[in-house]
């Protein structure tokens, strides 16, 4: 059973604020002074007054300035804007994307030679400095000692993975470690 059905002041309340949109607190207490106690029902009778689109408030005076501002906030919200294309993030990457030519083939392999010749000059300079050359040649007295393996140090190709190639590099690599 609804509250509106247990109570008449529940109908007669809502007939009132469904006329002005709105109920006063003092209203609904003077109409309801001792018959709704419970916090279920209190919350029912609010929602009921929810649903009907009523307002519940402290003074008129009060609806009436939050119905004014808020009129003016629709007013400035109610003017439509114009259209910008510029303001889309999605829509001005693309436009920039569009004016950027693709790369050629001559042009993706000249980048290709510059990235190459970078990492040479980065293994090149990293390769001189006294922290690589100590570790280094730490590296090849473990390999002297059996502590490391050749293939922990050096990348093979599956062809030259045969017992003599790996002694012959093991050699090579130790002589050039010896040289440093």
């Amino acid at each position: 059973m609804s509250i509106e059905d247990k109570y008449d002041e529940v109908r007669q309340l809502i007939s009132i604020g469904k006329e002005k949109g709105y109920l006063l607190y003092d209203e609904v207490n003077d109409l309801l002074r001792s018959d709704i106690t419970s916090p279920d029902e209190l919350d029912d009778l609010f929602n009921t007054f929810g649903t009907a689109g009523i307002e519940v408030v402290d003074s008129e005076q009060k609806y009436r300035e939050e119905k004014q501002e808020a009129g003016e906030e629709m007013e400035l919200d109610l003017t439509p804007g114009a259209l910008d294309k510029t303001n889309d993030p999605v829509r001005m990457y693309l436009r920039e994307m569009g004016t950027v030519p693709l790369l050629t083939r001559e042009g993706e392999v000249e980048i290709a030679k510059r990235i190459e010749r970078g990492k040479l000059a980065v293994i090149k300079s990293i390769s001189r400095t006294p922290t690589v050359a100590r570790k280094v040649i730490e590296m090849g007295e473990r390999l002297k000692v059996g502590e490391r393996t050749i293939r922990e140090l050096v990348i093979f190709n599956d062809e030259e993975i045969t017992d003599e190639r790996i002694e012959e590099r093991t050699r090579e690599v130790l002589r050039q470690i010896d040289a440093v």
